[in-house]
């Protein structure tokens, strides 16, 4: 069985705080962290004997809390998290390109946790949840150069959608 985990950690990285999985895209109110920017981390995890067993994945999302510490996602935030996949992730893209006459949008930029947070949330890992230490610098490590190397690779292909429409 899998299972997840939010959390929230400050722009600084000196608080980590664990949030309920959000309902209807609201997330319940974290005042310690009011008006502040934080980094949301998913931590994605088998599960054995019903504890977290094996990282699986992680995803990051990074906003702001209001004053209340309070985060509704908005339609605006999704169509942000999917904009690389609604440009880039259409097999037929390319042609489709030549067809409009008109250049791929510019991709979004993946959001990758600074160095101290990072420190923070590997720290985090060790406390709470051991069995996945071991494995989460790799797994950490291993997503930010994935999505960085998307990245790279829909910069790319914009680039040339552009190039082949001059």
């Amino acid at each position: 069985m899998t299972g997840c985990r939010f959390l929230f950690i400050s722009s600084n990285g000196d608080k980590i705080i664990k949030i309920s999985q959000p309902k209807n895209h609201k997330y319940k109110s974290v005042p310690q962290l009011a008006n502040q920017n934080v980094l949301e981390v998913i931590l994605f995890y088998k599960n054995k004997d019903r504890k977290p067993h094996q990282l699986l994945t992680i995803e990051f999302d990074r906003f702001r809390l209001d004053s209340n510490g309070n985060y509704e996602e908005t339609e605006v935030d999704r169509k942000r998290a999917f904009h690389n996949f609604f440009a880039f992730g259409m097999p037929s893209l390319l042609e489709g390109v030549e067809v409009d006459d008109k250049p791929l949008p510019i991709p979004v930029a993946p959001i990758v946790p600074t160095d101290s947070e990072k420190r923070s949330l590997y720290s985090y890992i060790n406390e709470k949840l051991p069995n996945l230490a071991a494995a989460a610098p790799y797994v950490v490590e291993s997503k930010i150069k994935a999505s960085r190397e998307k990245y790279e690779e829909f910069k790319t292909m914009a680039k040339k959608s552009k190039n082949r429409l001059k």
